[in-house]
């Protein structure tokens, strides 16, 4: 009897340590790289990793701060796949753009899925890498646009204006600074006086805005390409009393500028969203290890919000004072646009910016000399042709255009255009 009681306790023993050895492997495991958790934008993206990690049962969580270093990056991601093996899984904001191509290689060898967000290194696509599931950011072209088009608007349409760049050679800074003058160029009776380097620097924002207020006698607005500059600009502004005068833009949707909007001192900034941001992140690289599921064009631009007066109060309910929830297995919900790969993206945006320029140059141009729709249509032709070398895509891209553009003419001609 105390044998067979025994032997029975045994087998119920070993039972516990099979079903606990065969949880263990149902696990995955998250790692969540940012820089650090000082900054308010990346402690939002840490939470967003951490919060779809809590809406499923299999995954756990741990955040991985880098001090922005790519060695301590490297070294974290071999030392997390050393103790989690092939149920290892990433999303990360690397520490560089360069040290993206490192992130790739490592989770490759390991066998491990990795999504990242923000930088990219030249030519490191993710239809070329079995480990490289997607990469995600915010259109940074269309924040600079949309914080510029705001300004603009409520100088109606006139004035003169100040930029402040962020980091020289960050795609980030570059590619809103296009934003900027995208919009500029709508705006023939809007000056830009000057454009500094002001590296995301509050201190070095504040510094040139001083300088601006005591050369210029008149300025209108203050552009800034990120919420920290923006900040610094108005903390010179607070010196000379011109807060609220002078208009200033952020971009990123830091606390600070919610409550300078709502203090009247900002004009608008744009909520890039952390928590959407590596939140869905987790959950491409999840589906990809566990599923097997793969976007079918995995560089993606990620929804943003611009935030004014008029929806400050709820967007800083939702990501200042509480934090956002969102259906993660719903990987359509974050996409604002989707593309096979950056080499495709770069494409369309050069089809873009030809075609803008050929319509809005050769519009003004009809306007003043009343040529005819063909001598439109030739116009556009060769500006396109010269910003871009048109493949078979690019041209049926350029025929679209102007097939939209032919048919708005004619309903302009019949009247019947709103």
């Amino acid at each position: 009897m105390k044998k067979a009681l025994l032997l029975f306790v045994v087998l119920a023993m070993l039972a516990l340590v099979s079903t606990a050895v065969f949880a263990q492997d149902e696990v995955w495991h998250l790692g969540i790289l940012v820089h650090s958790l000082d900054n308010e934008f990346w402690a939002q993206e840490a939470k967003g990793g951490e919060l779809f990690a809590d809406s499923k049962d299999d995954v756990v969580a741990q955040v991985l701060a880098t001090d922005g270093d790519d060695n301590k990056e490297m070294q974290a991601m071999r030392d997390f796949i050393a103790q989690y093996g092939d149920h290892a899984i990433f999303v990360t904001d690397p520490a560089s753009k360069a040290n993206t191509a490192n992130v790739v290689e490592i989770a490759e060898e390991a066998g491990a899925k990795v999504a990242i967000l923000w930088h990219h290194a030249d030519e490191l696509e993710p239809a070329d890498w079995d480990s490289f599931v997607v990469h995600m950011s915010p259109d940074d072209f269309v924040a600079g646009y949309n914080t510029a088009k705001h300004l603009f608007e409520k100088m109606d349409g006139k004035g003169k204006v100040v930029a402040l760049y962020g980091q020289q050679g960050e795609d980030s800074a570059a590619n809103r600074y296009a934003g900027f003058l995208a919009a500029l160029a709508e705006y023939p009776e809007i000056e830009c006086l000057d454009m500094q380097v002001a590296s995301w620097s509050q201190d070095q924002a504040m510094t040139f805005t001083q300088t601006w207020l005591s050369k210029y006698d008149n300025i209108d607005a203050i552009w800034a390409a990120n919420d920290t500059m923006g900040l610094g600009a108005i903390e010179a502004l607070k010196l000379e009393g011109k807060n609220g005068q002078i208009l200033v833009c952020g971009c990123d949707g830091i606390a600070a500028a919610y409550e300078a909007i709502e203090a009247g001192d900002m004009a608008c900034t744009v909520a890039n969203n952390g928590y959407l941001l590596m939140g869905y992140g987790a959950s491409y690289a999840y589906q990809a290890a566990k599923n097997g599921v793969v976007p079918e064009n995995p560089v993606i631009k990620t929804q943003a919000v611009l935030v004014t007066s008029d929806n400050v109060a709820e967007y800083k309910a939702m990501f200042i004072d509480g934090t956002p929830e969102y259906d993660y297995d719903d990987l359509n919900f974050c996409v604002l646009s989707a593309h096979p790969s950056f080499a495709e993206l770069e494409l369309e945006e050069k089809l873009g910016t030809a075609a803008a320029v050929a319509v809005t140059g050769a519009v003004v141009e009809a306007a003043e000399e009343e040529v005819a729709w063909n001598e439109i249509v030739d116009k556009i032709n060769a500006e396109i042709e010269k910003g871009i070398e048109n493949g078979e895509e690019g041209a049926a891209e350029a025929k679209e255009i102007v097939d939209f553009l032919q048919g708005l003419y004619n309903e302009i001609v019949s009247g019947e255009a709103k």
